[in-house]
This record gives structure tokens, C-alpha cells and sequence, in this order.
């Protein structure tokens, strides 16, 4: 199956299979990739309030 393809599959699940994926291909990425697992793991333990999203406003930024 070609990406194009994989792309095109993922589209057409639903909201909370397409979170799951997501969760998923996240999980494979941070195994495979110290960099990555380093930047994930410091922006998770950022407390800094001005590096702080309120929910509402990512719902915003990424609504379709």
C-alpha cells in the first residue's frame, strides 16, 4: 500500500479511530527517535505559563 493510499484510508476513519492511529504512529516515532523523545519529553515538563495553550484555543487553531 503506498502512502497516497495509507493517506487516503486514515481520512475516512472516524474521529476516534483517527486518534488512535495518531496515537499510535506517535508512540512508533518516539521509540525510534531519541532526538524526538528528548523535544516531547521538554515540552511536556514545560510549566512555563507563557508556553501554555488554553484548549479552547486549539480547538480554534486546528478546527476544519
Amino acid at each position: 500500500m503506498s502512502l497516497a493510499q495509507l493517506k487516503d484510508q486514515a481520512a475516512l476513519l472516524r474521529p476516534d479511530e483517527q486518534s488512535e492511529l495518531i496515537a499510535f504512529l506517535i508512540a512508533l516515532q518516539t521509540e525510534r527517535d531519541e532526538d524526538f523523545k528528548d523535544t516531547l519529553a521538554r515540552k511536556i515538563d514545560d510549566k512555563d505559563p507563557a508556553h501554555l495553550v488554553e484548549l479552547d484555543e486549539l480547538q480554534k487553531r486546528y478546527a476544519e
